[in-house]
């Protein structure tokens, strides 16, 4: 069933489990998400509608024991976890237009709902259930999945994570019978991204065909966080189910659904059997579109060593924000970031890309042309001409592919080689600048001097009024303050608009007088990390 997706995309993020604040692999989901989003928005005339969901995940045991060692209820502690998740999103400019919560009234009527549908449509029994348990993943595992410590207790072998082995009386999903069906959909769509996403996920198939059905609900005498199984006190709602559901909470499910299936939807690998096995089977068993494409991202080293609380290398984000700015933040991870392979954060190399991209590639070609000395008039000058001179040529021809390039790469979810396409631009812009220099034109008498330096002026402003555009994703704060610099128009901010005008009326720029714009600031450059 396909609803309302003419004039709208929807995009979504994992919800996020408050166990502990925020860390770097949850904004780069979200900011994965809210770049995706408004590329979405650039490229469309007229731009789609967007409904970009994210939230936290709010029941559990791991949650229920936090909230006891907080010595707060279980309610308080998710609140106030979950605002510092929201206050996050907000202070890295993610535009996102519905934060769910599971523990949202809306949430927990359609997770018993969803329930009530497959115990109807003879999907869920109640059974008994045993085998090892991860409270950190909130998930039982496999027996090839645990290895016992010198101790003799069982741990996971990826993740060293303690399991417990449990035995209970609970309901069972018929996750067999879906099997067939989700394998044909991963064969047959490829919808996981990157490609080798899907021979994961058939892998994670076939370890989960051997197991049989899975168990989606827990015993309420062992934990009591969580939403109720309707007609049962007895029992709650497996927290992974009912996280899964919140896709549907957001569109309005069961009555008045917005849109459906989702456009894309983004996640971390250590999430991927959910998302491309458990996720599509309850959608099958329901009657509803699975997505049309789930885009997978890699975890976050930094220096090359996997973040622990333990090791003491855990990024904070405030400090992030603090030490390198919105805009520099979301700069560095989309450009760091290759989806098919864990990331690497290193501060020192971070501040290197700020410094020569952002501050002198891109800020310090804006200033060149529209200082005093250069551009006195302080203008964005007319041309009229039907083609530009010899030198120009590889700035120009360059100029025109860019836009293709970009979105080539904005489209394959591959940011960074959007980023360097911009970046190499500019170089060649700042190349041109350098060779007209225009500090010995602006002092020239000649008439033909004053030509190329007026050409000079006007392409250069037309490069970075392009890559002001381009740019929109990724640094939307720059780019903004860029393009209200050249005065450019709201409506005039689209893909379409990436093209360099061969004809073009004079007119002021946005500059205060004796003003010098800073798009952004120099870093200081350290040696040691955050």
């Amino acid at each position: 069933m396909t609803i309302g997706r003419a004039a709208s995309y929807f995009i979504s993020t994992p919800i996020y489990y408050v166990n502990s604040k925020p860390h770097i692999g949850h904004l780069y989901s979200s900011l994965l998400a809210d770049t995706v989003a408004r590329w979405q928005v650039m490229k469309h005339r007229p731009p789609p509608k967007i409904i970009f969901s994210t939230g936290t995940d709010e029941h559990g045991l791991k949650i229920e024991r936090a909230a006891s060692a907080a010595q707060l209820t279980s309610l308080e502690f998710c609140s106030q976890v979950s605002n510092i998740f929201r206050t996050m999103f907000d202070e890295f400019s993610i535009q996102y237009t519905n934060y769910i919560r599971t523990t949202d009234k809306s949430h927990c009527e359609t997770v018993q709902h969803v329930w009530q549908e497959l115990v109807k449509r003879n999907l869920i029994y109640k059974g008994s259930y045993q085998g090892w348990y991860s409270v950190q993943d909130e998930c039982f595992v496999s027996e090839d999945e645990i290895i016992k410590d010198q101790t003799g207790q069982a741990r996971l072998k990826e993740n060293d994570r303690l399991v417990e082995w449990t035995e209970e009386k609970n309901y069972m999903f018929k996750l067999s019978e879906f099997h067939e069906r989700i394998e044909k959909w991963i064969v047959d769509r490829k919808p996981l991204f990157p490609i080798k996403n899907n021979k994961l996920a058939l892998i994670q198939l076939n370890e989960l065909k051997k197991q049989g059905d899975i168990s989606i609900s827990r015993e309420a005498k062992r934990l009591s966080w969580g939403i109720q199984v309707p007609n049962d006190p007895s029992q709650v709602v497996y927290v992974w189910i009912d996280a899964l559901i919140n896709y549907l909470t957001v569109v309005g499910y069961p009555n008045h659904i917005r849109h459906w299936p989702p456009n894309c939807q983004i996640i971390g690998k250590e999430i991927l059997r959910f998302h491309a096995i458990y996720w599509p089977a309850l959608l099958m068993g329901l009657d509803l579109d699975l997505p049309d494409q789930i885009v997978v991202h890699g975890h976050w080293l930094k220096d090359d060593r996997k973040m622990s609380k333990s090791v003491g290398n855990v990024i904070d984000t405030s400090d992030l924000l603090s030490k390198l700015q919105c805009d520099g933040v979301r700069y560095c991870l989309l450009r760091e970031d290759i989806l098919s392979q864990d990331a690497n954060f290193n501060e020192s190399k971070m501040r290197k890309y700020l410094n020569a991209e952002l501050a002198n590639t891109l800020g310090n070609l804006l200033n060149r042309v529209t200082s005093l000395a250069i551009n006195p008039s302080q203008i964005y000058p007319s041309y009229c001409l039907p083609f530009f001179p010899p030198s120009t040529n590889d700035l120009v021809e360059q100029c025109i592919q860019l836009s293709s390039r970009v979105k080539d790469a904005y489209d394959s979810y591959e940011f960074y080689h959007g980023i360097i396409a911009i970046m190499d631009v500019l170089r060649v812009c700042n190349g041109y600048v350098q060779l007209e220099q225009p500090w010995l034109l602006a002092k020239s008498s000649k008439e033909i001097d004053r030509q190329r330096l007026q050409i000079l002026i006007y392409l250069t402003l037309e490069c970075l009024r392009i890559c002001g555009i381009l740019l929109q994703p990724i640094i939307p704060s720059i780019s903004k303050q860029l393009l209200d610099v050249l005065d450019i128009d709201q409506n005039k901010r689209s893909l379409d608009d990436c093209k360099i005008l061969m004809k073009h009326n004079e007119r002021k720029l946005n500059i205060q007088k004796n003003e010098r714009v800073s798009l952004y600031q120099r870093l200081p450059i350290v040696e040691k990390d955050i």
